[in-house]
């Protein structure tokens, strides 16, 4: 038995590879398993290849994995098309449909499975269901009689999807699923894969995606509007406040374009609301201006940028994070902005939380940097427990600063009290233009110095906040890795498995990505002699932004992939232990680490 299965799948749009995937899910967190399903499409509007990837363990999972243990093809030209993003090894399983009209000998793959299977999958839907359709339910038939995925949940959850579908169809997708599961009872494997079962049954374990965690986040933390436009990874998040916001006695508006959205959200907290926008890159780009807009006029603002490949257009349906430049310094004059990632889909409902929190704390635009696989992915995990958050408002003009009100005042902290219309005496001129402390334009130099300075400074404090930095692995180590955002995962599991293996190693995650905390990394970096920036980007852009802030190891890498090019947790593990006998061999010499 295993405690680990990995299953990739792919075929046509309609073939229902991704239903099959949700099923497949859904009946995993019903057993009480934990599981990762990540779902891939072309970038058409309509049509095309699909595939999705599943993870279920016994324990919970930190990405979707690397090589398949189980591949499951409809059609060889559209699984071929995903590539390394469903890798197929020596040990896999496939399972192909007959009608391919290849023989398993010669199945177009570079390297040749432990298994291979040639099923006649249409045949049995459509003697089964009468319908091609029910293709997808004889697939969920056959992974439950092979690999022991619960036979009684997935019925059940194809009785929930079909039973209002009516009686034929619902009876049509059940046969479809039994012929599959008998077919596999009466074709043993030969060879005993089946999942272990799992530690725990019964558990109340929920399956969601990150856009929609981002959402509930918000709620939860005061988000009273949100103004955004439709945008490719990241619509999903306005679609689920659309249906939930009005409950929490806010607002929504899907505005005219990108820009429309964000300056709505900046009006919106100008008149002393938690407001809100979510987009993806090309939409980060338009909304720049505005950003400026709320930093000069120090408004609190959450954007959330949800990455995908680029530049423009790019690969709107693949993960990347190649946007932290764009995050960082699209903005014109002295301007910095907090950056914040979470690591997982779980993890999307702190980091929210955090934003709004800085947000209002040090009255400034917060970035967040989502990514595709994180918001789009569909994540079992354990209920979230709210009574651990705490939850900032804006500091507000107190009745004695009303009398006379200077709005952008000069205050140690660098934060002045902040007033909304309707509060007496708390008018005031918010305005792109630079201004003094009542907010009045002006061309002085000294006062853009001095207001450039307070916009500045008042965030200093939060590099000082190492509750934004997750540190894993053996204090003095000499090998060390970074990572951030959904490959933080891919990682810290690599880390895991060679402190398994005897090996000292670090990790460092930064959840504040942007300001750099200088004495965070420098801390970090004391005892290295090697340290590797894991990252999906082409140039590395954390590994560059941190060498432009802080003083690194002489031995400062990159593991940079571009978008839609998976980084696997063994590819890290081997990078791990060939920089541990690098280390080894330079401490064998005397070699001191540089900083």
């Amino acid at each position: 038995m295993t405690n680990d299965l990995i299953i990739g799948m792919a075929g046509s749009g309609g073939d229902g590879i991704v239903s099959a995937g949700e099923s497949l899910i859904g009946a995993s967190a019903r057993e009480g398993y934990y599981a990762i399903l990540t779902k891939s499409f072309g970038s058409q509007i309509r049509g095309g290849e699909s595939s999705c990837r599943l993870r279920v363990a016994t324990t919970p999972v930190l990405n979707p994995g690397g090589t398949l243990d189980v591949a499951v093809v409809l059609n060889w030209e559209d699984f071929l098309r995903f590539g390394d993003e469903l890798p197929v090894g020596p040990d896999t399983v496939v399972i192909y449909e007959t009608k391919t009209k290849i023989e398993p000998a010669a199945i177009p793959l570079k390297v040749r499975p432990a298994i291979v299977l040639a099923v006649p999958m249409a045949d049995l839907a459509m003697k089964a269901a009468g319908t091609l359709q029910a293709k997808n339910n004889v697939v969920l038939g056959l992974l439950a009689g092979w690999f022991g995925l619960g036979r009684q949940a997935i019925l059940e959850g194809i009785r929930r999807k079909f039973g209002k579908k009516g009686a034929e169809i619902l009876l049509g997708n059940e046969r479809a699923y039994t012929a599959g599961f008998e077919y596999a009872e009466q074709h043993p494997l030969g060879q005993e894969k089946r999942l272990a079962p799992p530690a725990m049954t019964g558990g109340k374990r929920e399956v969601t995606d990150g856009n929609e965690v981002c959402a509930s986040a918000a709620l939860f933390a005061g988000c009273k509007f949100f103004g955004g436009y439709p945008i490719t990874p990241a619509t999903e998040i306005m679609q689920h406040l659309q249906k939930e916001i009005w409950k929490h006695g806010g607002s929504l508006l899907q505005a005219e374009d990108e820009i429309a959205g964000i300056a709505a959200a900046v009006g919106a907290s100008y008149a002393g609301r938690k407001a809100m926008t979510a987009t993806s890159g090309p939409g980060l780009s338009l909304k720049a201006e505005v950003l400026g807009l709320a930093s000069v006029v120090e408004l609190p603002l959450v954007c959330v940028n949800v990455q995908r490949g680029g530049p423009s257009t790019g690969l709107p349906t693949k993960s990347e994070q190649a946007d932290l430049f764009a995050a960082a310094f699209s903005a014109h004059g002295d301007t910095v902005r907090p950056i914040l990632a979470p690591i997982s889909v779980e993890d999307v409902f702190g980091v929210t939380v955090e934003a709004f929190n800085i947000a209002e704390e040090f009255q400034t635009p917060v970035i967040v940097l989502s990514d595709q696989e994180i918001a789009q992915r569909k994540d079992v995990i354990d209920p979230v427990d709210t009574s651990r958050f705490h939850l900032v408002d804006r500091l507000q003009p107190t009745e004695q600063q009303l009398v006379d009100y200077t709005r952008f005042q000069m205050t140690e902290s660098g934060v002045s009290p902040i007033s909304h219309p309707g509060m007496k005496g708390g008018s005031y001129l918010a305005a792109g233009i630079e201004h003094n402390e009542r907010g009045a334009p002006s061309s002085s130099g000294e006062m853009h110095a001095r207001m450039n300075d307070k916009r500045l400074h008042k965030l200093d404090p939060l590099k000082q906040r190492r509750s934004l930095f997750v540190q894993e692995g053996d204090a003095d180590a000499t090998v060390g890795l970074i990572s951030w955002g959904s490959i933080a995962g891919v990682a810290l599991e690599a880390v895991r498995a060679a402190r398994a293996q005897g090996v000292s190693v670090k990790l460092l995650i930064p959840k504040l990505v942007y300001p750099v905390a200088e004495d965070v990394y420098h801390d970090f970096f004391a005892s290295l002699r090697h340290c590797l920036v894991v990252e999906q980007s082409h140039q590395g852009q954390l590994h560059r932004i941190i060498r432009m802030w802080a003083s690194v190891p002489e031995n400062f890498a990159a593991m940079a992939k571009s978008g839609a090019n998976p980084i696997t947790p063994d590819e890290v593990l081997r990078k791990i232990i060939q920089l541990t006998h690098a280390s080894a061999s330079a401490a064998s010499v005397g070699t001191v680490p540089t900083h």
